[in-house]
């Protein structure tokens, strides 16, 4: 990751300098293109759908839940790895209580089409019932199929105390 981190830093860098040109003359920041506002709009349609998704959980919907989900998808998390339709089979098993919330949302793009939402839910959740952790950093891969954002991956892991 770090490594990634420090190629990213030196590709900014290396495009700043060359953007400069060797006058060292700035240029004018970038306006914002039709993609970027594009990409913000799909951003909040993926955040809304994270909702959604945490809704239909929080109600039991498997109707819901398929809506948004892709019957390929998987989960990890600390009971480990669970495909999408053993989810929804177990899905009555899932009990969360009203108040949740999906905070500090971030997403990473992979292309125009795959994006990983990554944020901190909170919240008081039951699986078969043993409690679940209060607060957990989760991440989803989203990948537009056919004009429609699906989840295909998702993963979590309980927030350090």
């Amino acid at each position: 990751m770090r490594q990634v981190l420090v190629l990213a830093l030196c590709l900014g860098l290396t495009a700043i300098a060359n953007a400069q040109g060797t006058s060292g003359a700035a240029t004018a920041p970038p306006r914002q293109s039709s993609a970027t506002m594009d990409r913000a709009s799909m951003e909040k349609e993926i955040i809304a759908a994270e909702n959604k998704i945490s809704d239909a959980i929080a109600k039991g919907s498997v109707p819901a839940f398929k809506a948004l989900v892709a019957d390929t998808a998987w989960s990890v998390d600390a009971n480990g790895q669970m495909s999408a339709i053993d989810f929804q089979k177990n899905l009555a098993q899932v009990k969360i209580e009203p108040g949740w919330a999906i905070s500090d949302s971030r997403i990473v793009w992979s292309d125009t089409n795959t994006a990983v939402h990554f944020y901190k839910w909170t919240g008081k959740s039951t699986f078969q019932g043993q409690p679940g952790p209060e607060v957990v950093w989760a991440s989803t891969v989203w990948n537009k199929r056919q004009g429609k954002w699906v989840a295909v991956f998702h993963q979590e892991t309980a927030a350090a105390k």
